[in-house]
């Protein structure tokens, strides 16, 4: 990832969770030669987004101790707690003025590759959509790129809203769906039978 000092589009990393069904911080687990959350930071900054911004909650300090000296803006979220959504606020929340768009990420997914995510990042800048997203057999997967302008709507969804998933009910005639081959956009570690796996066959 090169540096710039006006970025495009931004990446946000979903990283605050409190992992109940796992019963351990998953973001921590161990994973390849790193762990999750290193793993995608790393996905993230080989890819064609301009500037990765991470939000932490639970476990902050261990998670930014693992990044080390990653290139990624740190966003800490005080109501993790309240779940995904305010973690998205927050990311959303904390983007530079100079961000055009901005592609959410899920701390969990660590299958999706740089190549899947600059295959979203192009679909997106070719599109007159103001929303990308990735579809395998026609199952909505991550990363969802937002144009600027509905970093408001985010904003403004309230804690029974559903979270940012309502939007793809709402604003479906934004949405560019982008047909993938491979159900990395979709996979997810939620349990620990979803780890061992993701273990397997990584």
């Amino acid at each position: 990832m090169t540096p710039t000092p006006n970025p495009l589009i931004s990446g946000i990393l979903l990283a605050a969770g409190l992992s109940t069904r796992m019963g351990e911080p998953k973001q921590l687990l161990p994973f390849g030669e790193s762990t999750i959350v290193e793993t995608v930071v790393d996905s993230m900054l080989m890819s064609k987004l301009d500037e990765v911004r991470v939000v932490v909650g639970h476990c902050a300090e261990l998670v930014q101790e693992k990044l080390g000296e990653q290139p990624v803006q740190i966003v800490f979220n005080p109501d993790y707690r309240d779940g995904m959504l305010s973690s998205a606020q927050c990311g959303v929340r904390s983007l530079n003025k100079t961000t055009a768009a901005f592609a959410l990420m899920l701390v969990d997914q660590p299958f999706i590759t740089p190549t899947l995510i600059d295959r979203v990042i192009d679909a997106y800048a070719q599109t007159e959509q103001g929303i990308a997203v990735p579809s395998y057999n026609y199952r909505r997967g991550h990363p969802a790129i937002f144009h600027r302008r509905y970093a408001r709507d985010i904003l403004a969804l309230g804690a029974d809203s559903g979270g940012v998933r309502t939007l793809f009910k709402t604003c479906a005639d934004d949405i560019h769906y982008v047909t993938v081959d491979t159900d990395r956009v979709l996979r997810d570690i939620d349990y620990r039978e979803d780890y061992e796996r993701a273990l397997r066959d990584n």
